[in-house]
C-alpha cells in the first residue's frame, strides 16, 4: 500500500505537460521582443528546437493534455502547413544565427501524423536550420506505433543520423496506469 502524505497534497504544483505553467505566461511578451530575442541569439550558440503536435490518434482517458483527434485529415494538413511556414519564418528572422542541437517532437503525439508527414517536417526542419547532425527526439504512444511509423524512425536514423544513440524515442506507455494491450502492437522497442 502507498503511504498517504495530506501535506503533499495540499501544496500546489505545475502540472508535468506545462513548463513554463500557464501561470507564469503574461501578455507582456510580443513581436518586438519575439525579434529582441531571435536577435539575441549568438552565430554558434547551441539551439534546441521543440515541434509540438497536438493531435492524437485516439484521447487517452486521463489525459489532461490540451489536444484533439487526429480524425480530420484537413486538420493536420492545415496544422502541418501553418508549421511548416513558422519553421520558414523563424529560420529567416536568424539568418544563420544559432546551432541547432537537438530537435524534439513532442504533443499530443507525433505519431498521430502519417509517417510521411513526420519525415517531410523532419526534412523542412534539417534544411532550414543546416541541422543534419541534430540529436533527435520523439514522444511516441505505443497504442499507435505501426510497421509504416518503425520504418520513419529507421529512415530518420539512417539518413541522417551518424550514431543510433542520437534517436531517442520516449514511449508513453510507462505514463499508463492501466497496462498495454496484449496484441500485434507488443515489440521490441529496442529494434526502433
Amino acid at each position: 500500500m502507498w503511504p498517504y502524505h495530506p501535506d503533499l497534497l495540499a501544496q500546489p504544483v505545475p502540472r508535468y505537460t506545462s513548463y513554463p505553467t500557464a501561470l507564469e505566461f503574461e501578455g507582456g511578451i510580443g513581436r518586438s521582443e519575439q525579434v529582441a530575442a531571435f536577435e539575441r541569439i549568438g552565430r554558434e550558440a547551441p539551439v534546441s528546437v521543440y515541434v509540438h503536435i497536438p493531435y492524437c490518434r485516439e484521447i487517452c482517458w486521463y489525459c489532461g493534455c490540451n489536444t484533439g483527434a487526429a480524425n480530420r485529415p484537413g486538420r493536420l494538413a492545415g496544422y502541418l502547413e501553418a508549421l511548416e511556414l513558422e519553421i520558414r519564418l523563424v529560420a529567416r528572422r536568424l539568418q544563420g544565427r544559432g546551432r541547432v542541437t537537438r530537435i524534439a517532437f513532442g504533443g499530443g503525439s507525433p505519431n498521430a501524423l502519417p509517417p510521411s508527414s513526420f519525415l517531410r517536417l523532419l526534412d523542412r526542419l534539417i534544411v532550414a536550420f543546416d541541422a543534419a547532425t541534430a540529436a533527435l527526439s520523439i514522444e511516441l504512444d505505443p497504442r499507435t506505433l505501426d510497421d509504416g511509423w518503425y520504418d520513419a524512425i529507421a529512415q530518420a536514423h539512417l539518413q541522417r543520423q551518424p550514431r543510433l544513440s542520437n534517436l531517442r524515442a520516449a514511449y508513453s506507455a510507462g505514463d499508463r496506469p492501466y497496462p498495454a494491450p496484449v496484441n500485434d502492437r507488443d515489440r521490441d522497442f529496442a529494434a526502433a
